[in-house]
């Protein structure tokens, strides 16, 4: 296996990004939108990105990427949200997860809460989850499109 980079997107990561949001609302059993496809460029490749996305890559291939971004939670300060991970199934059980979490936490080292949502189909991820000391609590989210 080649060596695994990994660096923050950019345009020609544009693709791979929108590819691994389907499969994951897919994985998730989430509503298909075209929600990132259409807002990716104003939202991210602009002057002042709504999120961070880390990509990984094996000669120059995007195999996988963590997206994220922060917020503020009342009773434990900032926290990092992590919309999305993903590793494309071929590349899976390589390193591929593993580097993109060292970076993740080399680039977020005041960061002390991370936060994630997945599935109730996901196991792969909720086990994930759980072996890196995540632990699942009993809040339920909701949203609405306004």
């Amino acid at each position: 296996m080649s060596d695994i980079k990994v660096l923050h997107a950019n345009k020609v990561h544009k693709e791979f990004i929108i590819h691994a949001n389907r499969i994951i609302n897919n994985t998730n059993e989430t509503e298909q939108t075209k929600g990132l496809e259409l807002n990716i460029d104003k939202d991210y490749f602009c002057d002042k990105p709504k999120f961070k996305c880390l990509i990984a890559e094996i000669d120059n291939k995007p195999v996988g990427m963590i997206l994220y971004s922060y917020f503020y939670w009342a009773n434990d300060g900032e926290v990092l949200w992590i919309s999305q991970m993903f590793v494309e199934q071929e590349y899976r059980k390589c390193g591929v997860f593993f580097k993109l979490i060292e970076k993740l936490r080399e680039e977020n080292e005041d960061i002390k809460i991370v936060s994630c949502a997945t599935g109730d189909e996901n196991k792969r991820m909720q086990k994930i989850l759980k072996y890196y000391g995540g632990h699942e609590i009993n809040l339920k989210f909701y949203y609405k499109k306004v």
